[in-house]
């Protein structure tokens, strides 16, 4: 296994402190099949792969499953040179179609010249867009292992991460469904729990919830688990009835205190499969956490996606004939394609990228670092100090979810974050213009953006991108932002001042982002060393580094392709997890079993080589909120983990535990690692 593609390079500024070669393979891959590692994003979609010979392959195509290039030269009779070759070897292409419909019956790779059928009559200059009609991993996939439109896929072991479910969540693209919920909370997902997201204004935008319908079930269990009303399964029978006429495929099910006994949940979920509802969300089955309102919440958004992430694994798996595929979860752990849940998704990618950056860190000797992801889409960030650090609940467009997931701050300010005028003021993002259209650079109509502002600034070269780049659709977009701004009465300065400022403003989001996940936590993001990568991050790293007052930048090569590679580096894990809320004192009788019982349900399913790699817990104050997260051996004394908490309490809050108060323990999770060779 490779320590890392191609060089890693250490730095500040123009200065290189260290290079570190990678450790290639020292003999070909002994398994016959491809290992092929593919991360789609909001606008591109990269791959790394390992062929059965050992060889590295890389790869990265537009998210929307189209390679775009341009004629070079027409050589008549439906025969073009291109300007790209796309890295697609011989006949590769063959059957593909063009933008017209046009067909592609030939393809040489050395000469650039494709073969298409009719004779689409283009000229020298024009826009080339072809499309294999697939997911764009798998357009990925037919590139790097060189397989035609028409043959069948090697064996590969393919591992996918994507944000898809996000992207989905963010537009309101699933499928919109019902939740089941118990009698009397009806308006749960509308109400939430009342929260004022601007607090002074006389008028609150509050997030639609991703389902309308909401039906009340006649049941109720106490919070100790006791039955208090038996499930009525006879009216249950005439409303799913209804809901199947209605052609309901999607169905989320929440109800109070399910989480001490979720018999009612089980039993709704049985009558839902003989009913024939497709999609259906147990929320009990997604977290067994206190709290009606983020259970409910999860379940809508897994069946609200559900359909979208099965049609996307789907249409990858199937076209895998003897091969296997992983997804990436947001906590940065592997499952298999049948285990995969859709809230399992919404960090994928970047979750995949935070694994790679800790693994080149490792390579390059650091522990302490701080990433640096900026995609087209979106910039992400996080505080490493030797493993990732998680977050259990996070908002995610209009809903919050209950699922593990690494501890990333994510902000709108990437390589497609539009750029405009509005309300008298300078704005980058948060829209996007994604892989399509795209900035106006690529050719497609679409809005200005960084990357346009960053090839006007003479920081990126034309004629090296994988795409075709046009300066002068760039400059168009410019002319009529400025044109808006004197519309409004602004005195536009020089160009070239007007775009820093652009470029300004989008350092100092991301610059804003870091300080939340060190500055914010109580550590000096200068002590830290600065990983940049992603298709946008190391142009703009040095900027973003000097705010911060960061002196070490580091820039593994292929920085494009780190969140692919970083699942090479990712293994399958579980985390058990278990919510205690109970006294210190309590606990006690019940510790060596209750650690038993998780260190036992993190393994299963991970096989004989699975082992416990970590275990966190939660602790607080007897009658506080907020708990702090301690991490130790599994096999601490309950002594040794309060004096863990007590240290890290005085450290986060400046001041000991007060005399006299009680310790609760909120929650503990065991993390079983499936531990693999290389």
């Amino acid at each position: 296994m490779p320590c890392l593609p191609g060089k890693l390079l250490v730095g500040w500024r123009s200065r290189i402190y260290k290079q570190v070669q990678p450790l290639m393979p020292s003999s070909p891959n002994p398994d016959p099949s491809w290992l092929l590692r593919v991360d789609t994003g909001g606008t591109f979609t990269d791959g790394w792969g390992l062929g059965p010979g050992g060889e590295e392959h890389r790869c990265k195509v537009l998210s929307s499953g189209v390679l775009r290039t341009r004629v070079e030269e027409c050589l008549g009779e439906g025969r073009f040179q291109l300007a790209s070759d796309f890295g697609a070897a011989d006949g590769v292409l063959r059957g593909f179609l063009a933008q017209g419909g046009e067909r592609v019956s030939g393809w040489l790779s050395a000469t650039r010249v494709l073969a298409l059928d009719p004779d689409p009559q283009w000229r020298a200059g024009d826009l080339v867009e072809l499309s294999s009609g697939e997911e764009a991993p798998l357009l990925a996939a037919r590139l790097m292992t060189s397989t035609a439109l028409d043959e069948s896929f090697p064996p590969i072991e393919f591992r996918l991460a994507t944000t898809r479910g996000t992207n989905a969540l963010l537009e309101r693209k699933g499928t919109a469904g019902v939740l089941l919920v118990t009698q009397g909370f009806e308006d749960l997902l509308r109400i939430r729990d009342q929260r004022r997201p601007e607090l002074f204004a006389l008028q609150q935008a509050l997030p639609l919830p991703v389902f309308e319908c909401t039906i009340g079930v006649r049941e109720r269990v106490s919070a100790e688990g006791e039955i208090l009303e038996a499930l009525d399964e006879a009216s249950l029978g005439s409303t799913l009835s209804g809901l199947r006429r209605e052609g309901v495929s999607v169905v989320a099910v929440a109800l109070l205190n399910s989480y001490a006994n979720p018999v009612h949940e089980e039993r709704i979920g049985e009558l839902l499969k003989e009913a024939g509802i497709e999609h259906i969300s147990i929320s009990t089955r997604l977290t067994r956490r206190v709290r009606l309102l983020p259970r409910a919440e999860t379940a809508a958004a897994n069946a609200y996606l559900s359909p979208v992430m099965d049609r996307f694994v789907e249409a990858v798996s199937s076209r895998l004939a003897g091969g296997t595929l992983e997804l990436m979860t947001s906590a940065g752990f592997l499952k298999r394609a049948e285990d995969y849940r859709a809230v399992d998704s919404l960090l994928s990618g970047p979750a995949g990228g935070v694994v790679g950056a800790l693994a080149a860190a490792q390579c390059a000797g650091y522990r302490r670092i701080l990433t640096f992801d900026m995609g087209g889409t979106s910039t992400d960030v996080a505080r490493l100090e030797g493993v990732p650090s998680f977050r259990y609940e996070q908002a995610i467009g209009p809903v919050r979810v209950v699922a593990p997931a690494v501890q990333i701050e994510t902000v709108a300010a990437g390589g497609g974050s539009i750029c405009c005028w509005r309300n008298g003021g300078l704005e980058v993002g948060p829209g996007s213009a994604g892989a399509d259209p795209g900035p106006a650079c690529y050719g497609g109509g679409g809005p200005l953006t960084i990357t346009d502002v960053n090839l006007l600034l003479g920081c990126m070269d034309a004629a090296k991108a994988g795409i075709p780049l046009e300066v002068a659709d760039s400059r168009e977009r410019l002319d009529e932002l400025k044109a808006a701004m004197m519309r409004d009465g602004v005195q536009v300065g020089g160009e070239r001042e007007l775009l820093e400022g652009l470029r300004e403003i989008a350092v100092e989001r991301m610059a804003e982002a870091i300080r939340k996940v060190s500055l914010r936590e109580g550590y000096d993001p200068s002590e830290y060393v600065l990983v940049a990568f992603g298709g946008a991050g190391p142009q703009h790293a040095c900027a973003v580094a000097g705010k911060l007052g960061v002196t070490e930048i580091l820039v593994p090569g292929d920085a494009g392709l780190l969140s692919a590679w970083g699942l090479h580096r990712s293994v399958r894990e579980n985390i058990a997890e278990r919510q205690v809320l109970r006294r210190i004192a309590e606990v006690r009788p019940d510790w060596e079993r209750l650690m038993a019982e998780l260190t036992a349900e993190a393994c299963v399913g991970l096989g004989e080589a699975a082992r416990v790699s970590r275990a966190l817990f939660e602790l607080r104050l007897w009658g506080q909120d907020s708990a702090v997260e301690v991490e130790e051996e599994p096999g601490v004394s309950l002594e040794g983990l309060v004096a863990r908490f007590a240290a890290k309490y005085e450290a986060l809050y400046g001041y000991g535990i007060p005399t006299g108060r009680e310790v609760e323990l909120v929650a503990v999770r065991v993390v079983g690692r499936l531990e693999v060779d290389g």
